[in-house]
């Protein structure tokens, strides 16, 4: 990992400069230190507020993400895409625990909201109860409340959109999520899938088929119908995913792969899904020390159903 790349390692170079720059420079450098870290926190505790909420509707967390660095699928990354660092949260809804409904998607959202407002209850107690006049706490004080009404209330904002949509009877959110949930779920089997979400039903629905059609022809050991169909999908990045994990078993399965081909890893090297840059690498410098660096670990992906299929055509080509 390049030095300058990991987040951490960025952020422990900025605490050490702030100082640094307060004593020698004519520069309030302690303060801007200090406003950050009220930010950084701030954010923090919004998506832990999420995850509070996710538990407690029986939920289980994929993904959190803050300037630190990111939690994934059971992993923790310290370089990560720059607007991960500004917060980010998800949280599927196992089927054991029953389909996810309209409340446990509107308490998910509202949760960062909740926690702003308990953090912002909180320091006006401190602020009052002790006298504190300080621009830091008041700083603080303002973050979570911009922070919990620009994403928790806000109808264009991911979480408040989310809940103003639900409230007013829409369905595509829920159908979004339950697709989700059952490509995110581990102990649901592909067969499961393919029988019970239908095709096009919302923009998730199609890739998670894909995924599953992919998966039992795994277990099939029919991997040559894996890249020899074409998949649909309505959604194009979805569908270029798809092409990824198409192209990735035709190389596995011992075909050589072409600079045309090998331009689907660089398309869908974006977001969660930057693993992906490492195989477009691979196929344009032939490095093994890429196939074993992927091997090393079991995670790379938000889901265990992708992940599974990512290591198993790693396994293949390597």
């Amino acid at each position: 990992m390049p030095f300058f790349k990991s987040n951490l390692i960025v952020l422990v170079l900025f605490y050490i400069a702030a100082p640094i720059a307060h004593i020698f420079l004519n520069f309030n450098g302690i303060y801007l230190m200090l406003i950050v870290t009220v930010w950084m926190l701030t954010v923090i505790f919004h998506e832990l507020g999420h995850c509070f909420l996710a538990k407690c509707r029986g939920m289980k967390i994929s993904i959190i993400s803050g300037l630190p660095g990111m939690y994934m699928n059971g992993r923790w990354y310290l370089k990560i895409p720059i607007y991960f660092s500004f917060g980010a949260m998800l949280a599927y809804k196992p089927l054991k625990n029953g389909h996810i409904t309209k409340n446990d998607i509107i308490w998910l959202n509202l949760g960062g909201a909740i926690f702003n407002l308990i953090a912002i209850t909180i320091l006006l107690l401190i602020k009052y109860i002790f006298d504190i006049e300080d621009s830091i706490l008041n700083f603080a004080i303002w973050m979570n409340l911009i922070i919990g009404i620009v994403t928790g209330l806000n109808p264009v904002a991911a979480d408040g959109k989310s809940i103003w949509n639900l409230m007013r009877g829409k369905t595509d959110e829920l159908k979004f999520y339950d697709s989700m949930n059952y490509m995110y779920d581990p102990e649901v089997g592909s067969a499961r899938i393919l029988k019970e979400i239908d095709e096009n039903r919302d923009i998730i629905a199609n890739y998670s088929r894909n995924l599953a059609w992919i998966e039992k022809n795994i277990e099939k050991n029919s991997i040559s119908k894996i890249y020899e169909n074409e998949l649909y999908d309505t959604e194009e990045f979805n569908q270029k995913l798809a092409r990824a994990f198409q192209t990735l078993y035709k190389a596995a399965d011992g075909h050589q792969i072409t600079e045309k081909e090998a331009e689907i890893f660089h398309e869908v090297n974006m977001s969660v899904y930057f693993v992906f840059g490492d195989i477009y690498e691979y196929f344009k410098t032939g490095n093994d020390k890429i196939l074993r660096k992927l091997e090393k670990q079991k995670s790379w992906l938000p889901s265990h159903r992708e992940d599974m299929l990512f290591q198993t055509a790693i396994q293949k080509l390597s």
